[in-house]
């Protein structure tokens, strides 16, 4: 074998499993739009070091969030689509469109969307100054208060 040979499939295979590692990371939020509609701490006399944080979460048909983890509580009004939230430590929630849902602190979960896609208004008591959502990709698979 020649030289150019061996570098040009060697470049093609570190390509591939490049590809194959990059492509499912970034895949399940493709496409997904979350737009914060609000922001405001909370006072300190009721809640202490505590924000509400209120977005519209978008998941396009078929379409999946990352598995992740807020520093807050977080309740979910279903407007559109057929979401579920799929979470480690609890039963799946099936979003009905008018109906509500809850996802406590620290939880690790998974938003989806089957072929009509969702529409989700999230209403989060958040911990003031912490991130507004910790990625499990990102190492973070517990809770960290």
């Amino acid at each position: 074998m020649n030289r150019k040979y061996v570098v040009s499939h060697t470049l093609v295979l570190a390509v591939g499993i490049l590809l194959g590692v990059i492509v499912p990371v970034f895949a399940h939020s493709v496409g997904s739009k979350v737009t914060n509609l609000f922001n405001s701490p909370l006072t300190d006399e009721l809640s202490p070091g505590r924000e509400v944080i209120v977005d519209l979460v978008e998941i396009p048909p078929n379409g999946k969030l990352d598995w992740h983890w807020h520093p807050g509580e977080e309740f979910h009004y279903y407007l559109e689509g057929n979401p579920i939230i799929e979470r480690r430590d609890a039963a799946p929630i099936i979003g009905k469109i008018g109906s509500v849902g809850h996802v406590k602190y620290g939880s690790l979960h998974q938003a989806s969307a089957g072929d009509l896609g969702a529409k989700i208004l999230v209403f989060r008591v958040h911990t003031t100054g912490k991130p507004w959502r910790y990625l499990e990709s990102e190492g973070r698979k517990s809770v960290e208060p």
